[in-house]
């Protein structure tokens, strides 16, 4: 095999591993469809997980533009003045919670006493160090800081910003990987090796532009994440094959304080299922998971002033499934939306949640 194309080949395979974006396991990945503009969700354990991590793959060519790896904050907080605190599985279990300085984040993780869960990016946090400055309880900084994940008009001036912001690694990215993929085997087959040379000296500078602009995302708009994005400029600078997919690395910094609910909402998708499973799930607990019921307490709440706002109903998530594909099922889930036979009375794969019959 010709030098070239086992330099390709091993490109490749690079440029593959670069496009491996690892969430946290509780987190999910929001991308637009190409045409219908519709939202897909992308759940991180999806495909291949660690005990922490999630990978999700981002789309090889173009740059993945409609990506949005968005998370909800994993606290809650109960009128009791109790935190819960989710882990990897997404089940909330109570901490020891003392006071504002026993929540500190570091090594990528949120770390309560004891008990940590890791975060895909500082500003997962950023709401709730915001409550902090305002004088605001632990308890009250949370609740605020849900509010504002869960808000769709939030998260369109997010979603705003974000396309603003990288509008020109929209441009340097896919020129990059052209240029490395394309350019550079072209010219040095057909054009000799001052070509290659001048090339590779613009794909460079192309670098430099990708870098230049992470440093300015840092410094600019996203300050909590400072330190992650200058890496990821350093990197750029050095590595084509990360400059290649800064975009889609920097995106998880912006869509960090974002809940994928409030995306879903500001897009006007009320009937997406992973919203109606998101809604379904926390209004009915499970029996066997007492975090459950901590979090219903907690999120329902804010989740009805939200629809309510957007002159929708909880209960309208809340209905019966369509049994047309089974006519003899006589009872179902209301929380995984599962149909069973007559003589079953709860789903064991719901914490032995009580059935409910259809009418």
């Amino acid at each position: 095999m010709p030098v070239i194309f086992e330099f390709l080949l091993v490109a490749g395979l690079i440029y593959l591993w670069e496009s491996a974006l690892w969430l946290p396991r509780q987190g999910v990945a929001l991308r637009r469809r190409l045409f219908n503009g519709k939202w897909r969700v992308i759940s991180a354990t999806r495909l291949l997980a660690t005990r922490d991590l999630g990978v999700v793959l981002m789309l090889p060519f173009p740059p993945d533009v409609g990506l949005a790896p968005a998370a909800g904050l994993p606290l809650i907080a109960v009128p009791e003045r109790k935190i819960f605190m989710a882990t990897p599985e997404g089940i909330f279990r109570e901490t020891t919670f003392v006071s504002w300085d026993d929540i500190r984040y570091s090594e990528h993780h949120l770390r309560i006493g004891s008990s940590s869960i890791r975060c895909q990016s500082p500003r997962t946090i950023e709401l709730l160090q915001n409550g902090k400055k305002r004088g605001l309880s632990p308890a009250m900084a949370i609740q605020r800081s849900w509010i504002l994940s869960l808000s769709p008009s939030r998260a369109k001036r997010e979603m705003k910003r974000w396309k603003i912001a990288s509008f020109p690694l929209r441009f340097y990215c896919p020129a990059l990987t052209v240029g490395f993929f394309l350019g550079l085997p072209v010219a040095y087959l057909y054009l000799g090796p001052l070509p290659t040379l001048w090339i590779g000296a613009w794909l460079w500078i192309l670098m430099f532009s990708i870098s230049r602009q992470l440093f300015r995302l840092a410094k600019h708009l996203y300050p909590a994440a400072r330190a992650e994005l200058r890496m990821d400029a350093l990197l750029s600078l050095l590595i084509p094959f990360h400059a290649m997919r800064a975009m889609e690395l920097a995106s998880v910094h912006a869509y960090a304080c974002t809940h994928p609910a409030a995306i879903l909402l500001a897009s006007g998708q009320t009937s997406h299922p992973w919203l109606r499973q998101f809604i379904r799930e926390t209004v009915t607990p499970r029996p066997s998971h007492p975090g459950d019921a901590a979090f219903r307490d907690f999120a329902t709440p804010l989740l009805v002033e939200i629809l309510g706002k957007r002159n929708l109903s909880i209960c309208r998530f809340l209905e019966a499934p369509d049994k047309s594909g089974d006519p003899e099922a006589a009872s179902w889930c209301p929380r995984c939306h599962g149909l069973f036979l007559p003589g079953v009375s709860i789903c064991y794969d719901c914490g032995g949640l009580q059935l409910r019959n259809f009418d």
